[in-house]
Parts: structure tokens; sequence; C-alpha cells
């Protein structure tokens, strides 16, 4: 289902539930239909009125909020938003493990853990040189750079005797 979140506005109540629990599901929600859903209504300048639509004002995690404009909003505990970004950083950190072991093993490593190795203290110091970001070093050429300065920790094509089978 393709979903413009700003069609919200536009759309009767119940077609609106019924995008929000779509909306619950895709993010993995339980129980979608039972999540509170909130309407701001503008008073003034200063002051806006929250309107339960559906559920109940209870702890139930996340809320969702249509704003004034029909945009949706997810209102959350900073304890449940810092989990999230607790999750994203670690998974940022997996992927970034796994660039980098792709780069070390198309190099052909004599031991894989003594190129990581030599590759994270690079990294550390050209992190340490500069302000960039660990997603921005290019880890192939990283890699190319160590196999480079230090040969021996890498296999070499030329240098294996293969026998010409005719």
């Amino acid at each position: 289902m393709k979903f413009n979140i700003e069609d919200l506005k536009n759309l009767p109540a119940d077609k609106q539930l019924e995008e929000i629990d779509a909306i619950a599901i895709k993010l993995g929600m339980p129980k979608p239909t039972q999540r509170p859903v909130l309407e701001i209504k503008p008073v003034d300048d200063k002051h806006k009125i929250l309107e339960l639509k559906r559920g109940s004002w209870s702890d139930e995690q996340p809320w969702f909020v249509i704003d004034e404009d029909g945009k949706l909003m997810v209102f959350s505990s900073a304890e449940a938003m810092m989990g999230i970004m607790n999750s994203l950083q670690h998974m940022g950190e997996e992927v970034f493990k796994s660039r980098l072991e792709r780069a070390i093993a198309k190099e052909l490593p004599i031991d894989f853990h003594d190129v990581w190795t030599v590759a994270i203290h690079e990294l550390q110091k050209r992190l340490e040189s500069s302000d960039a970001e660990p997603s921005s070093v290019n880890l192939e050429n990283l890699v190319k750079n160590i196999k480079r300065e230090h040969p021996n920790l890498f296999y070499s094509l030329k240098n294996l005797n293969f026998e010409d089978q005719d």
C-alpha cells in the first residue's frame, strides 16, 4: 500500500483510522486498533486541544496524533525513543562491520583477524586526524592501502604457482 501521510486531512475519520492501523502494522506494533489516536485542534495561537478519537488515555505507547494540517505524528516516551536510537546505532555498527569484512575478504587475507586489527587501527588514526565519520571512509581503499603497506598479510595470486593444465 502506497501512503502519503499528508492525505489524512482529506480522509473521513474511519479511513484515517484504517490508514493509521496500516502504518502501525508496518511499524510492527501489536494490536494496532488498540493504540490511542488523538487529534490536535487549534484554539488560539497559544492553545490547542487534544481530542481522543480512539483508544484511551492509557499508558499504551506510542500515541498517534493527527495535527491540524492532517499530518500524522507519533508521541512516545523518551525511554522508548532512546531504545529506538540505540537499536539504530547498533544496526549501523553492524552494517559498518559487514562492509569492512567484505572489503577485507575481497583482498584475500592470510589471517582475517590480523587484517581486521590493522584496519581498525588505521581507521582510528584517520578519524582522530580528521572530523570524518566512520561511514564516510572508503573501506575498499583503506584495505587496499593496508595491502600495499603490509603485503605479507595477504595472499598474492602472482606468487602462487599455478601450473598450466593443458
